[in-house]
């Protein structure tokens, strides 16, 4: 028999719950958040989903076409490349380099980025104002072109590259930190710990970073997808990953002389970069749409 229950409760969502039920009400963010998370999926599980090695080379069937030409095989489902390589496992572990990658980058960039934010957002006088300056010049630079010069003087190679667009995406981190911090400075319940005897970490760890974390989550998913654009141009380029490493961005390149007798090997790595970057967008645009409905609310 059920508990009689002489009160009524209300219920009260979390602010992160607010934030999920108004996210989830747009149905082109869950969709975004669907395709992002069956990408995610597929390129972890790549070691198990793979029907073949990304290396593997089989001179009897070169430039084989997808499944769905007549000409095609089951044995490899989106076809074979110039030397026999299973494209749908080339995709899969290249998606697999390249999301793992941007993802390293994002949260490196975002713990040196909020770190120099929190403590330029505190300074106040001269030394705020050089800082403010420095930063909206840096800002003004595509984070794309500060990759490629940084990998010009660093040398190429994936790893070179991971730090140069980790420098390029720290300012923005920095930038929105320290408005963000700023601003939450001049607020009374600052003003109040400070009162109390709160000391500048004190502060910033107890009082601004939780109310930070959602900006943070929509500014570390929007850095995600420049992630991804400038880790696959700089390996179209030929400044990222080499061979034997397998990403998308190199996957075009290699496929570009072959582009009129076999256009699948360019069409492919291209959707996936497409389909990844737009549902990467798509979700931050709607964290940011969810954010401000609640804040409104």
């Amino acid at each position: 028999m059920p508990r009689l229950n002489l009160y009524q409760e209300e219920f009260h969502p979390s602010p992160w719950q607010q934030t999920w039920l108004a996210f989830k009400a747009s149905h082109i963010a869950l969709a975004g958040l669907m395709v992002l998370a069956s990408i995610s999926l597929l390129a972890l599980l790549a070691p198990v989903i793979a029907p073949h090695s990304p290396l593997l080379q089989n001179p009897d069937v070169l430039l084989l076409p997808p499944v769905w030409d007549p000409s095609g095989s089951l044995t490899y489902l989106l076809g074979t490349d110039a030397l026999g390589r299973d494209i749908f496992s080339r995709l899969l572990y290249a998606a697999r380099t390249t999301l793992i990658t941007s993802v390293i980058v994002v949260v490196v960039a975002m713990l040196i980025g909020v770190t120099i934010g929190a403590i330029a957002g505190m300074l106040r006088g001269v030394s705020s104002s050089v800082v403010n300056h420095l930063l909206d010049s840096l800002m003004a630079i595509p984070t794309l072109l500060i990759a490629i010069v940084i990998v010009a003087i660093m040398g190429s190679g994936l790893v070179n590259s991971m730090w140069a667009i980790t420098l390029a995406l720290i300012p923005q981190f920095v930038h929105y930190t320290r408005n963000y911090v700023g601003e939450e400075m001049k607020k009374d319940y600052i003003r109040a710990s400070q009162l109390d005897g709160s000391t500048k970490r004190q502060l910033f760890f107890y009082s601004i970073l939780p109310n930070m974390l959602e900006m943070l989550v929509v500014q570390g998913t929007l850095a995600l997808s420049i992630a991804v654009l400038d880790i696959s141009a700089l390996g179209f380029l030929n400044l990222g990953a080499h061979p034997p490493s397998v990403e998308l961005g190199a996957l075009l390149a290699s496929s570009i002389d072959i582009a009129y007798l076999a256009p699948w090997n360019v069409m492919l790595p291209g959707l996936c970069i497409f389909f990844l970057v737009l549902s990467i967008n798509i979700v931050g645009d709607g964290l940011r749409s969810a954010i401000r409905k609640r804040v409104k609310n």
